[in-house]
């Protein structure tokens, strides 16, 4: 996008959220992180002139401040992030008025639909929910239906399993004390790791941090011009499955780490339509696998980017 459009885009976007009433929640949160930034922008981006002017026949020294114009137009775009997701967060009415405007809606696709932290002395769950933004039909809604869903049951199960663990920990002689020092975190995030005019590629991660095993991942590649779900085969043509195959070989071949199995200790053989993927910045799909499934643990989750 131009630096003149983007500056339009930036005008425009301002002046409709000078008109939506915001909730004195947000007022608040506002105020807070708007302190914060500007002590970091004040100390690292501040320039300080001594300038001598006459004043009653005398010479007076005062001070000029420079900003940095660069670093204030961050603050602004940070501020203006802020207030749409903190505004998802607080007001169902803002998240409808910025669904139905384009020009906030076309700042990014994702959104950060919920965020919360629940903490109950065993466990700590910290939530961020994306939703893709604009989704009312197709591909784009089933993806925030699915997660919507994936995290629920995910939070679920969670707690069910942490419940289990502390019944076995407390009947094998350990404590209440002892448990909630555990201090055990339950996380759900997530990450966009490509948006283009066309396409957007997002990987949902849950994970345990007293359970390596329950790491969940779900990816989401998605052809924004028609709203439906990008494949392997779309990116890499009929020939995929070889197409991969091959690269994913060459570059295991190549790793000296040793960390690998080989295909009778149950290595990597062939991807399938189901493996998972995303779609990196450079628009290159990127194959990744689950940890131990074809390599030792200290190779954690595999990748391997397939470029055309």
């Amino acid at each position: 996008m131009k630096a003149k459009d983007l500056e339009e885009r930036l005008l425009d976007t301002k002046k409709i959220y000078e008109q939506i009433e915001i909730p004195a929640e947000l007022n608040e949160r506002m105020r807070l992180a708007l302190g914060e930034m500007s002590k970091e922008t004040e100390q690292k981006d501040e320039k300080v002139e001594v300038i001598q002017t006459r004043r009653d026949g005398k010479r007076v020294s005062h001070m000029k401040r420079r900003w940095n114009w660069k670093k204030t137009t961050g603050l602004v775009a940070a501020c203006a992030v802020f207030c749409f997701t903190a505004g998802l967060n607080i007001s169902p009415t803002f998240a409808t008025d910025m669904q139905a405007n384009p020009v906030l809606g076309g700042i990014s696709r994702v959104l950060t639909f919920r965020s919360y932290e629940i903490s109950d002395g065993d466990k700590t769950i910290s939530t961020e929910i994306p939703q893709v933004d604009g989704a009312e039909e197709g591909y784009s809604k089933d993806v925030n239906e699915q997660i919507q869903k994936i995290v629920a049951d995910y939070e679920a199960k969670a707690a069910e399993d942490i419940e289990a663990y502390k019944e076995a920990f407390l009947a094998t002689g350990g404590t209440e004390e002892e448990f909630e020092a555990k201090n055990i975190k339950v996380n759900v995030d997530y990450e966009v790791k490509c948006e283009t005019e066309d396409t957007l590629s997002l990987v949902l991660t849950g994970y345990e941090d007293w359970n390596a095993s329950t790491v969940v991942t779900e990816y989401y590649n998605i052809n924004l011009k028609d709203n439906s779900e990008i494949t392997l085969e779309d990116l890499l043509g009929p020939d995929y499955i070889n197409i991969a195959n091959e690269s994913i070989k060459a570059q295991i071949d190549a790793d000296s780490s040793g960390l690998y199995f080989d295909e009778e200790m149950g290595g990597f053989t062939t991807i399938t339509p189901e493996t998972n993927f995303y779609i990196n910045k450079a628009g290159n799909p990127v194959i990744v696998f689950q940890k131990y499934e074809i390599a030792a643990g200290a190779a954690g989750m595999p990748e391997f980017e397939i470029t055309k």
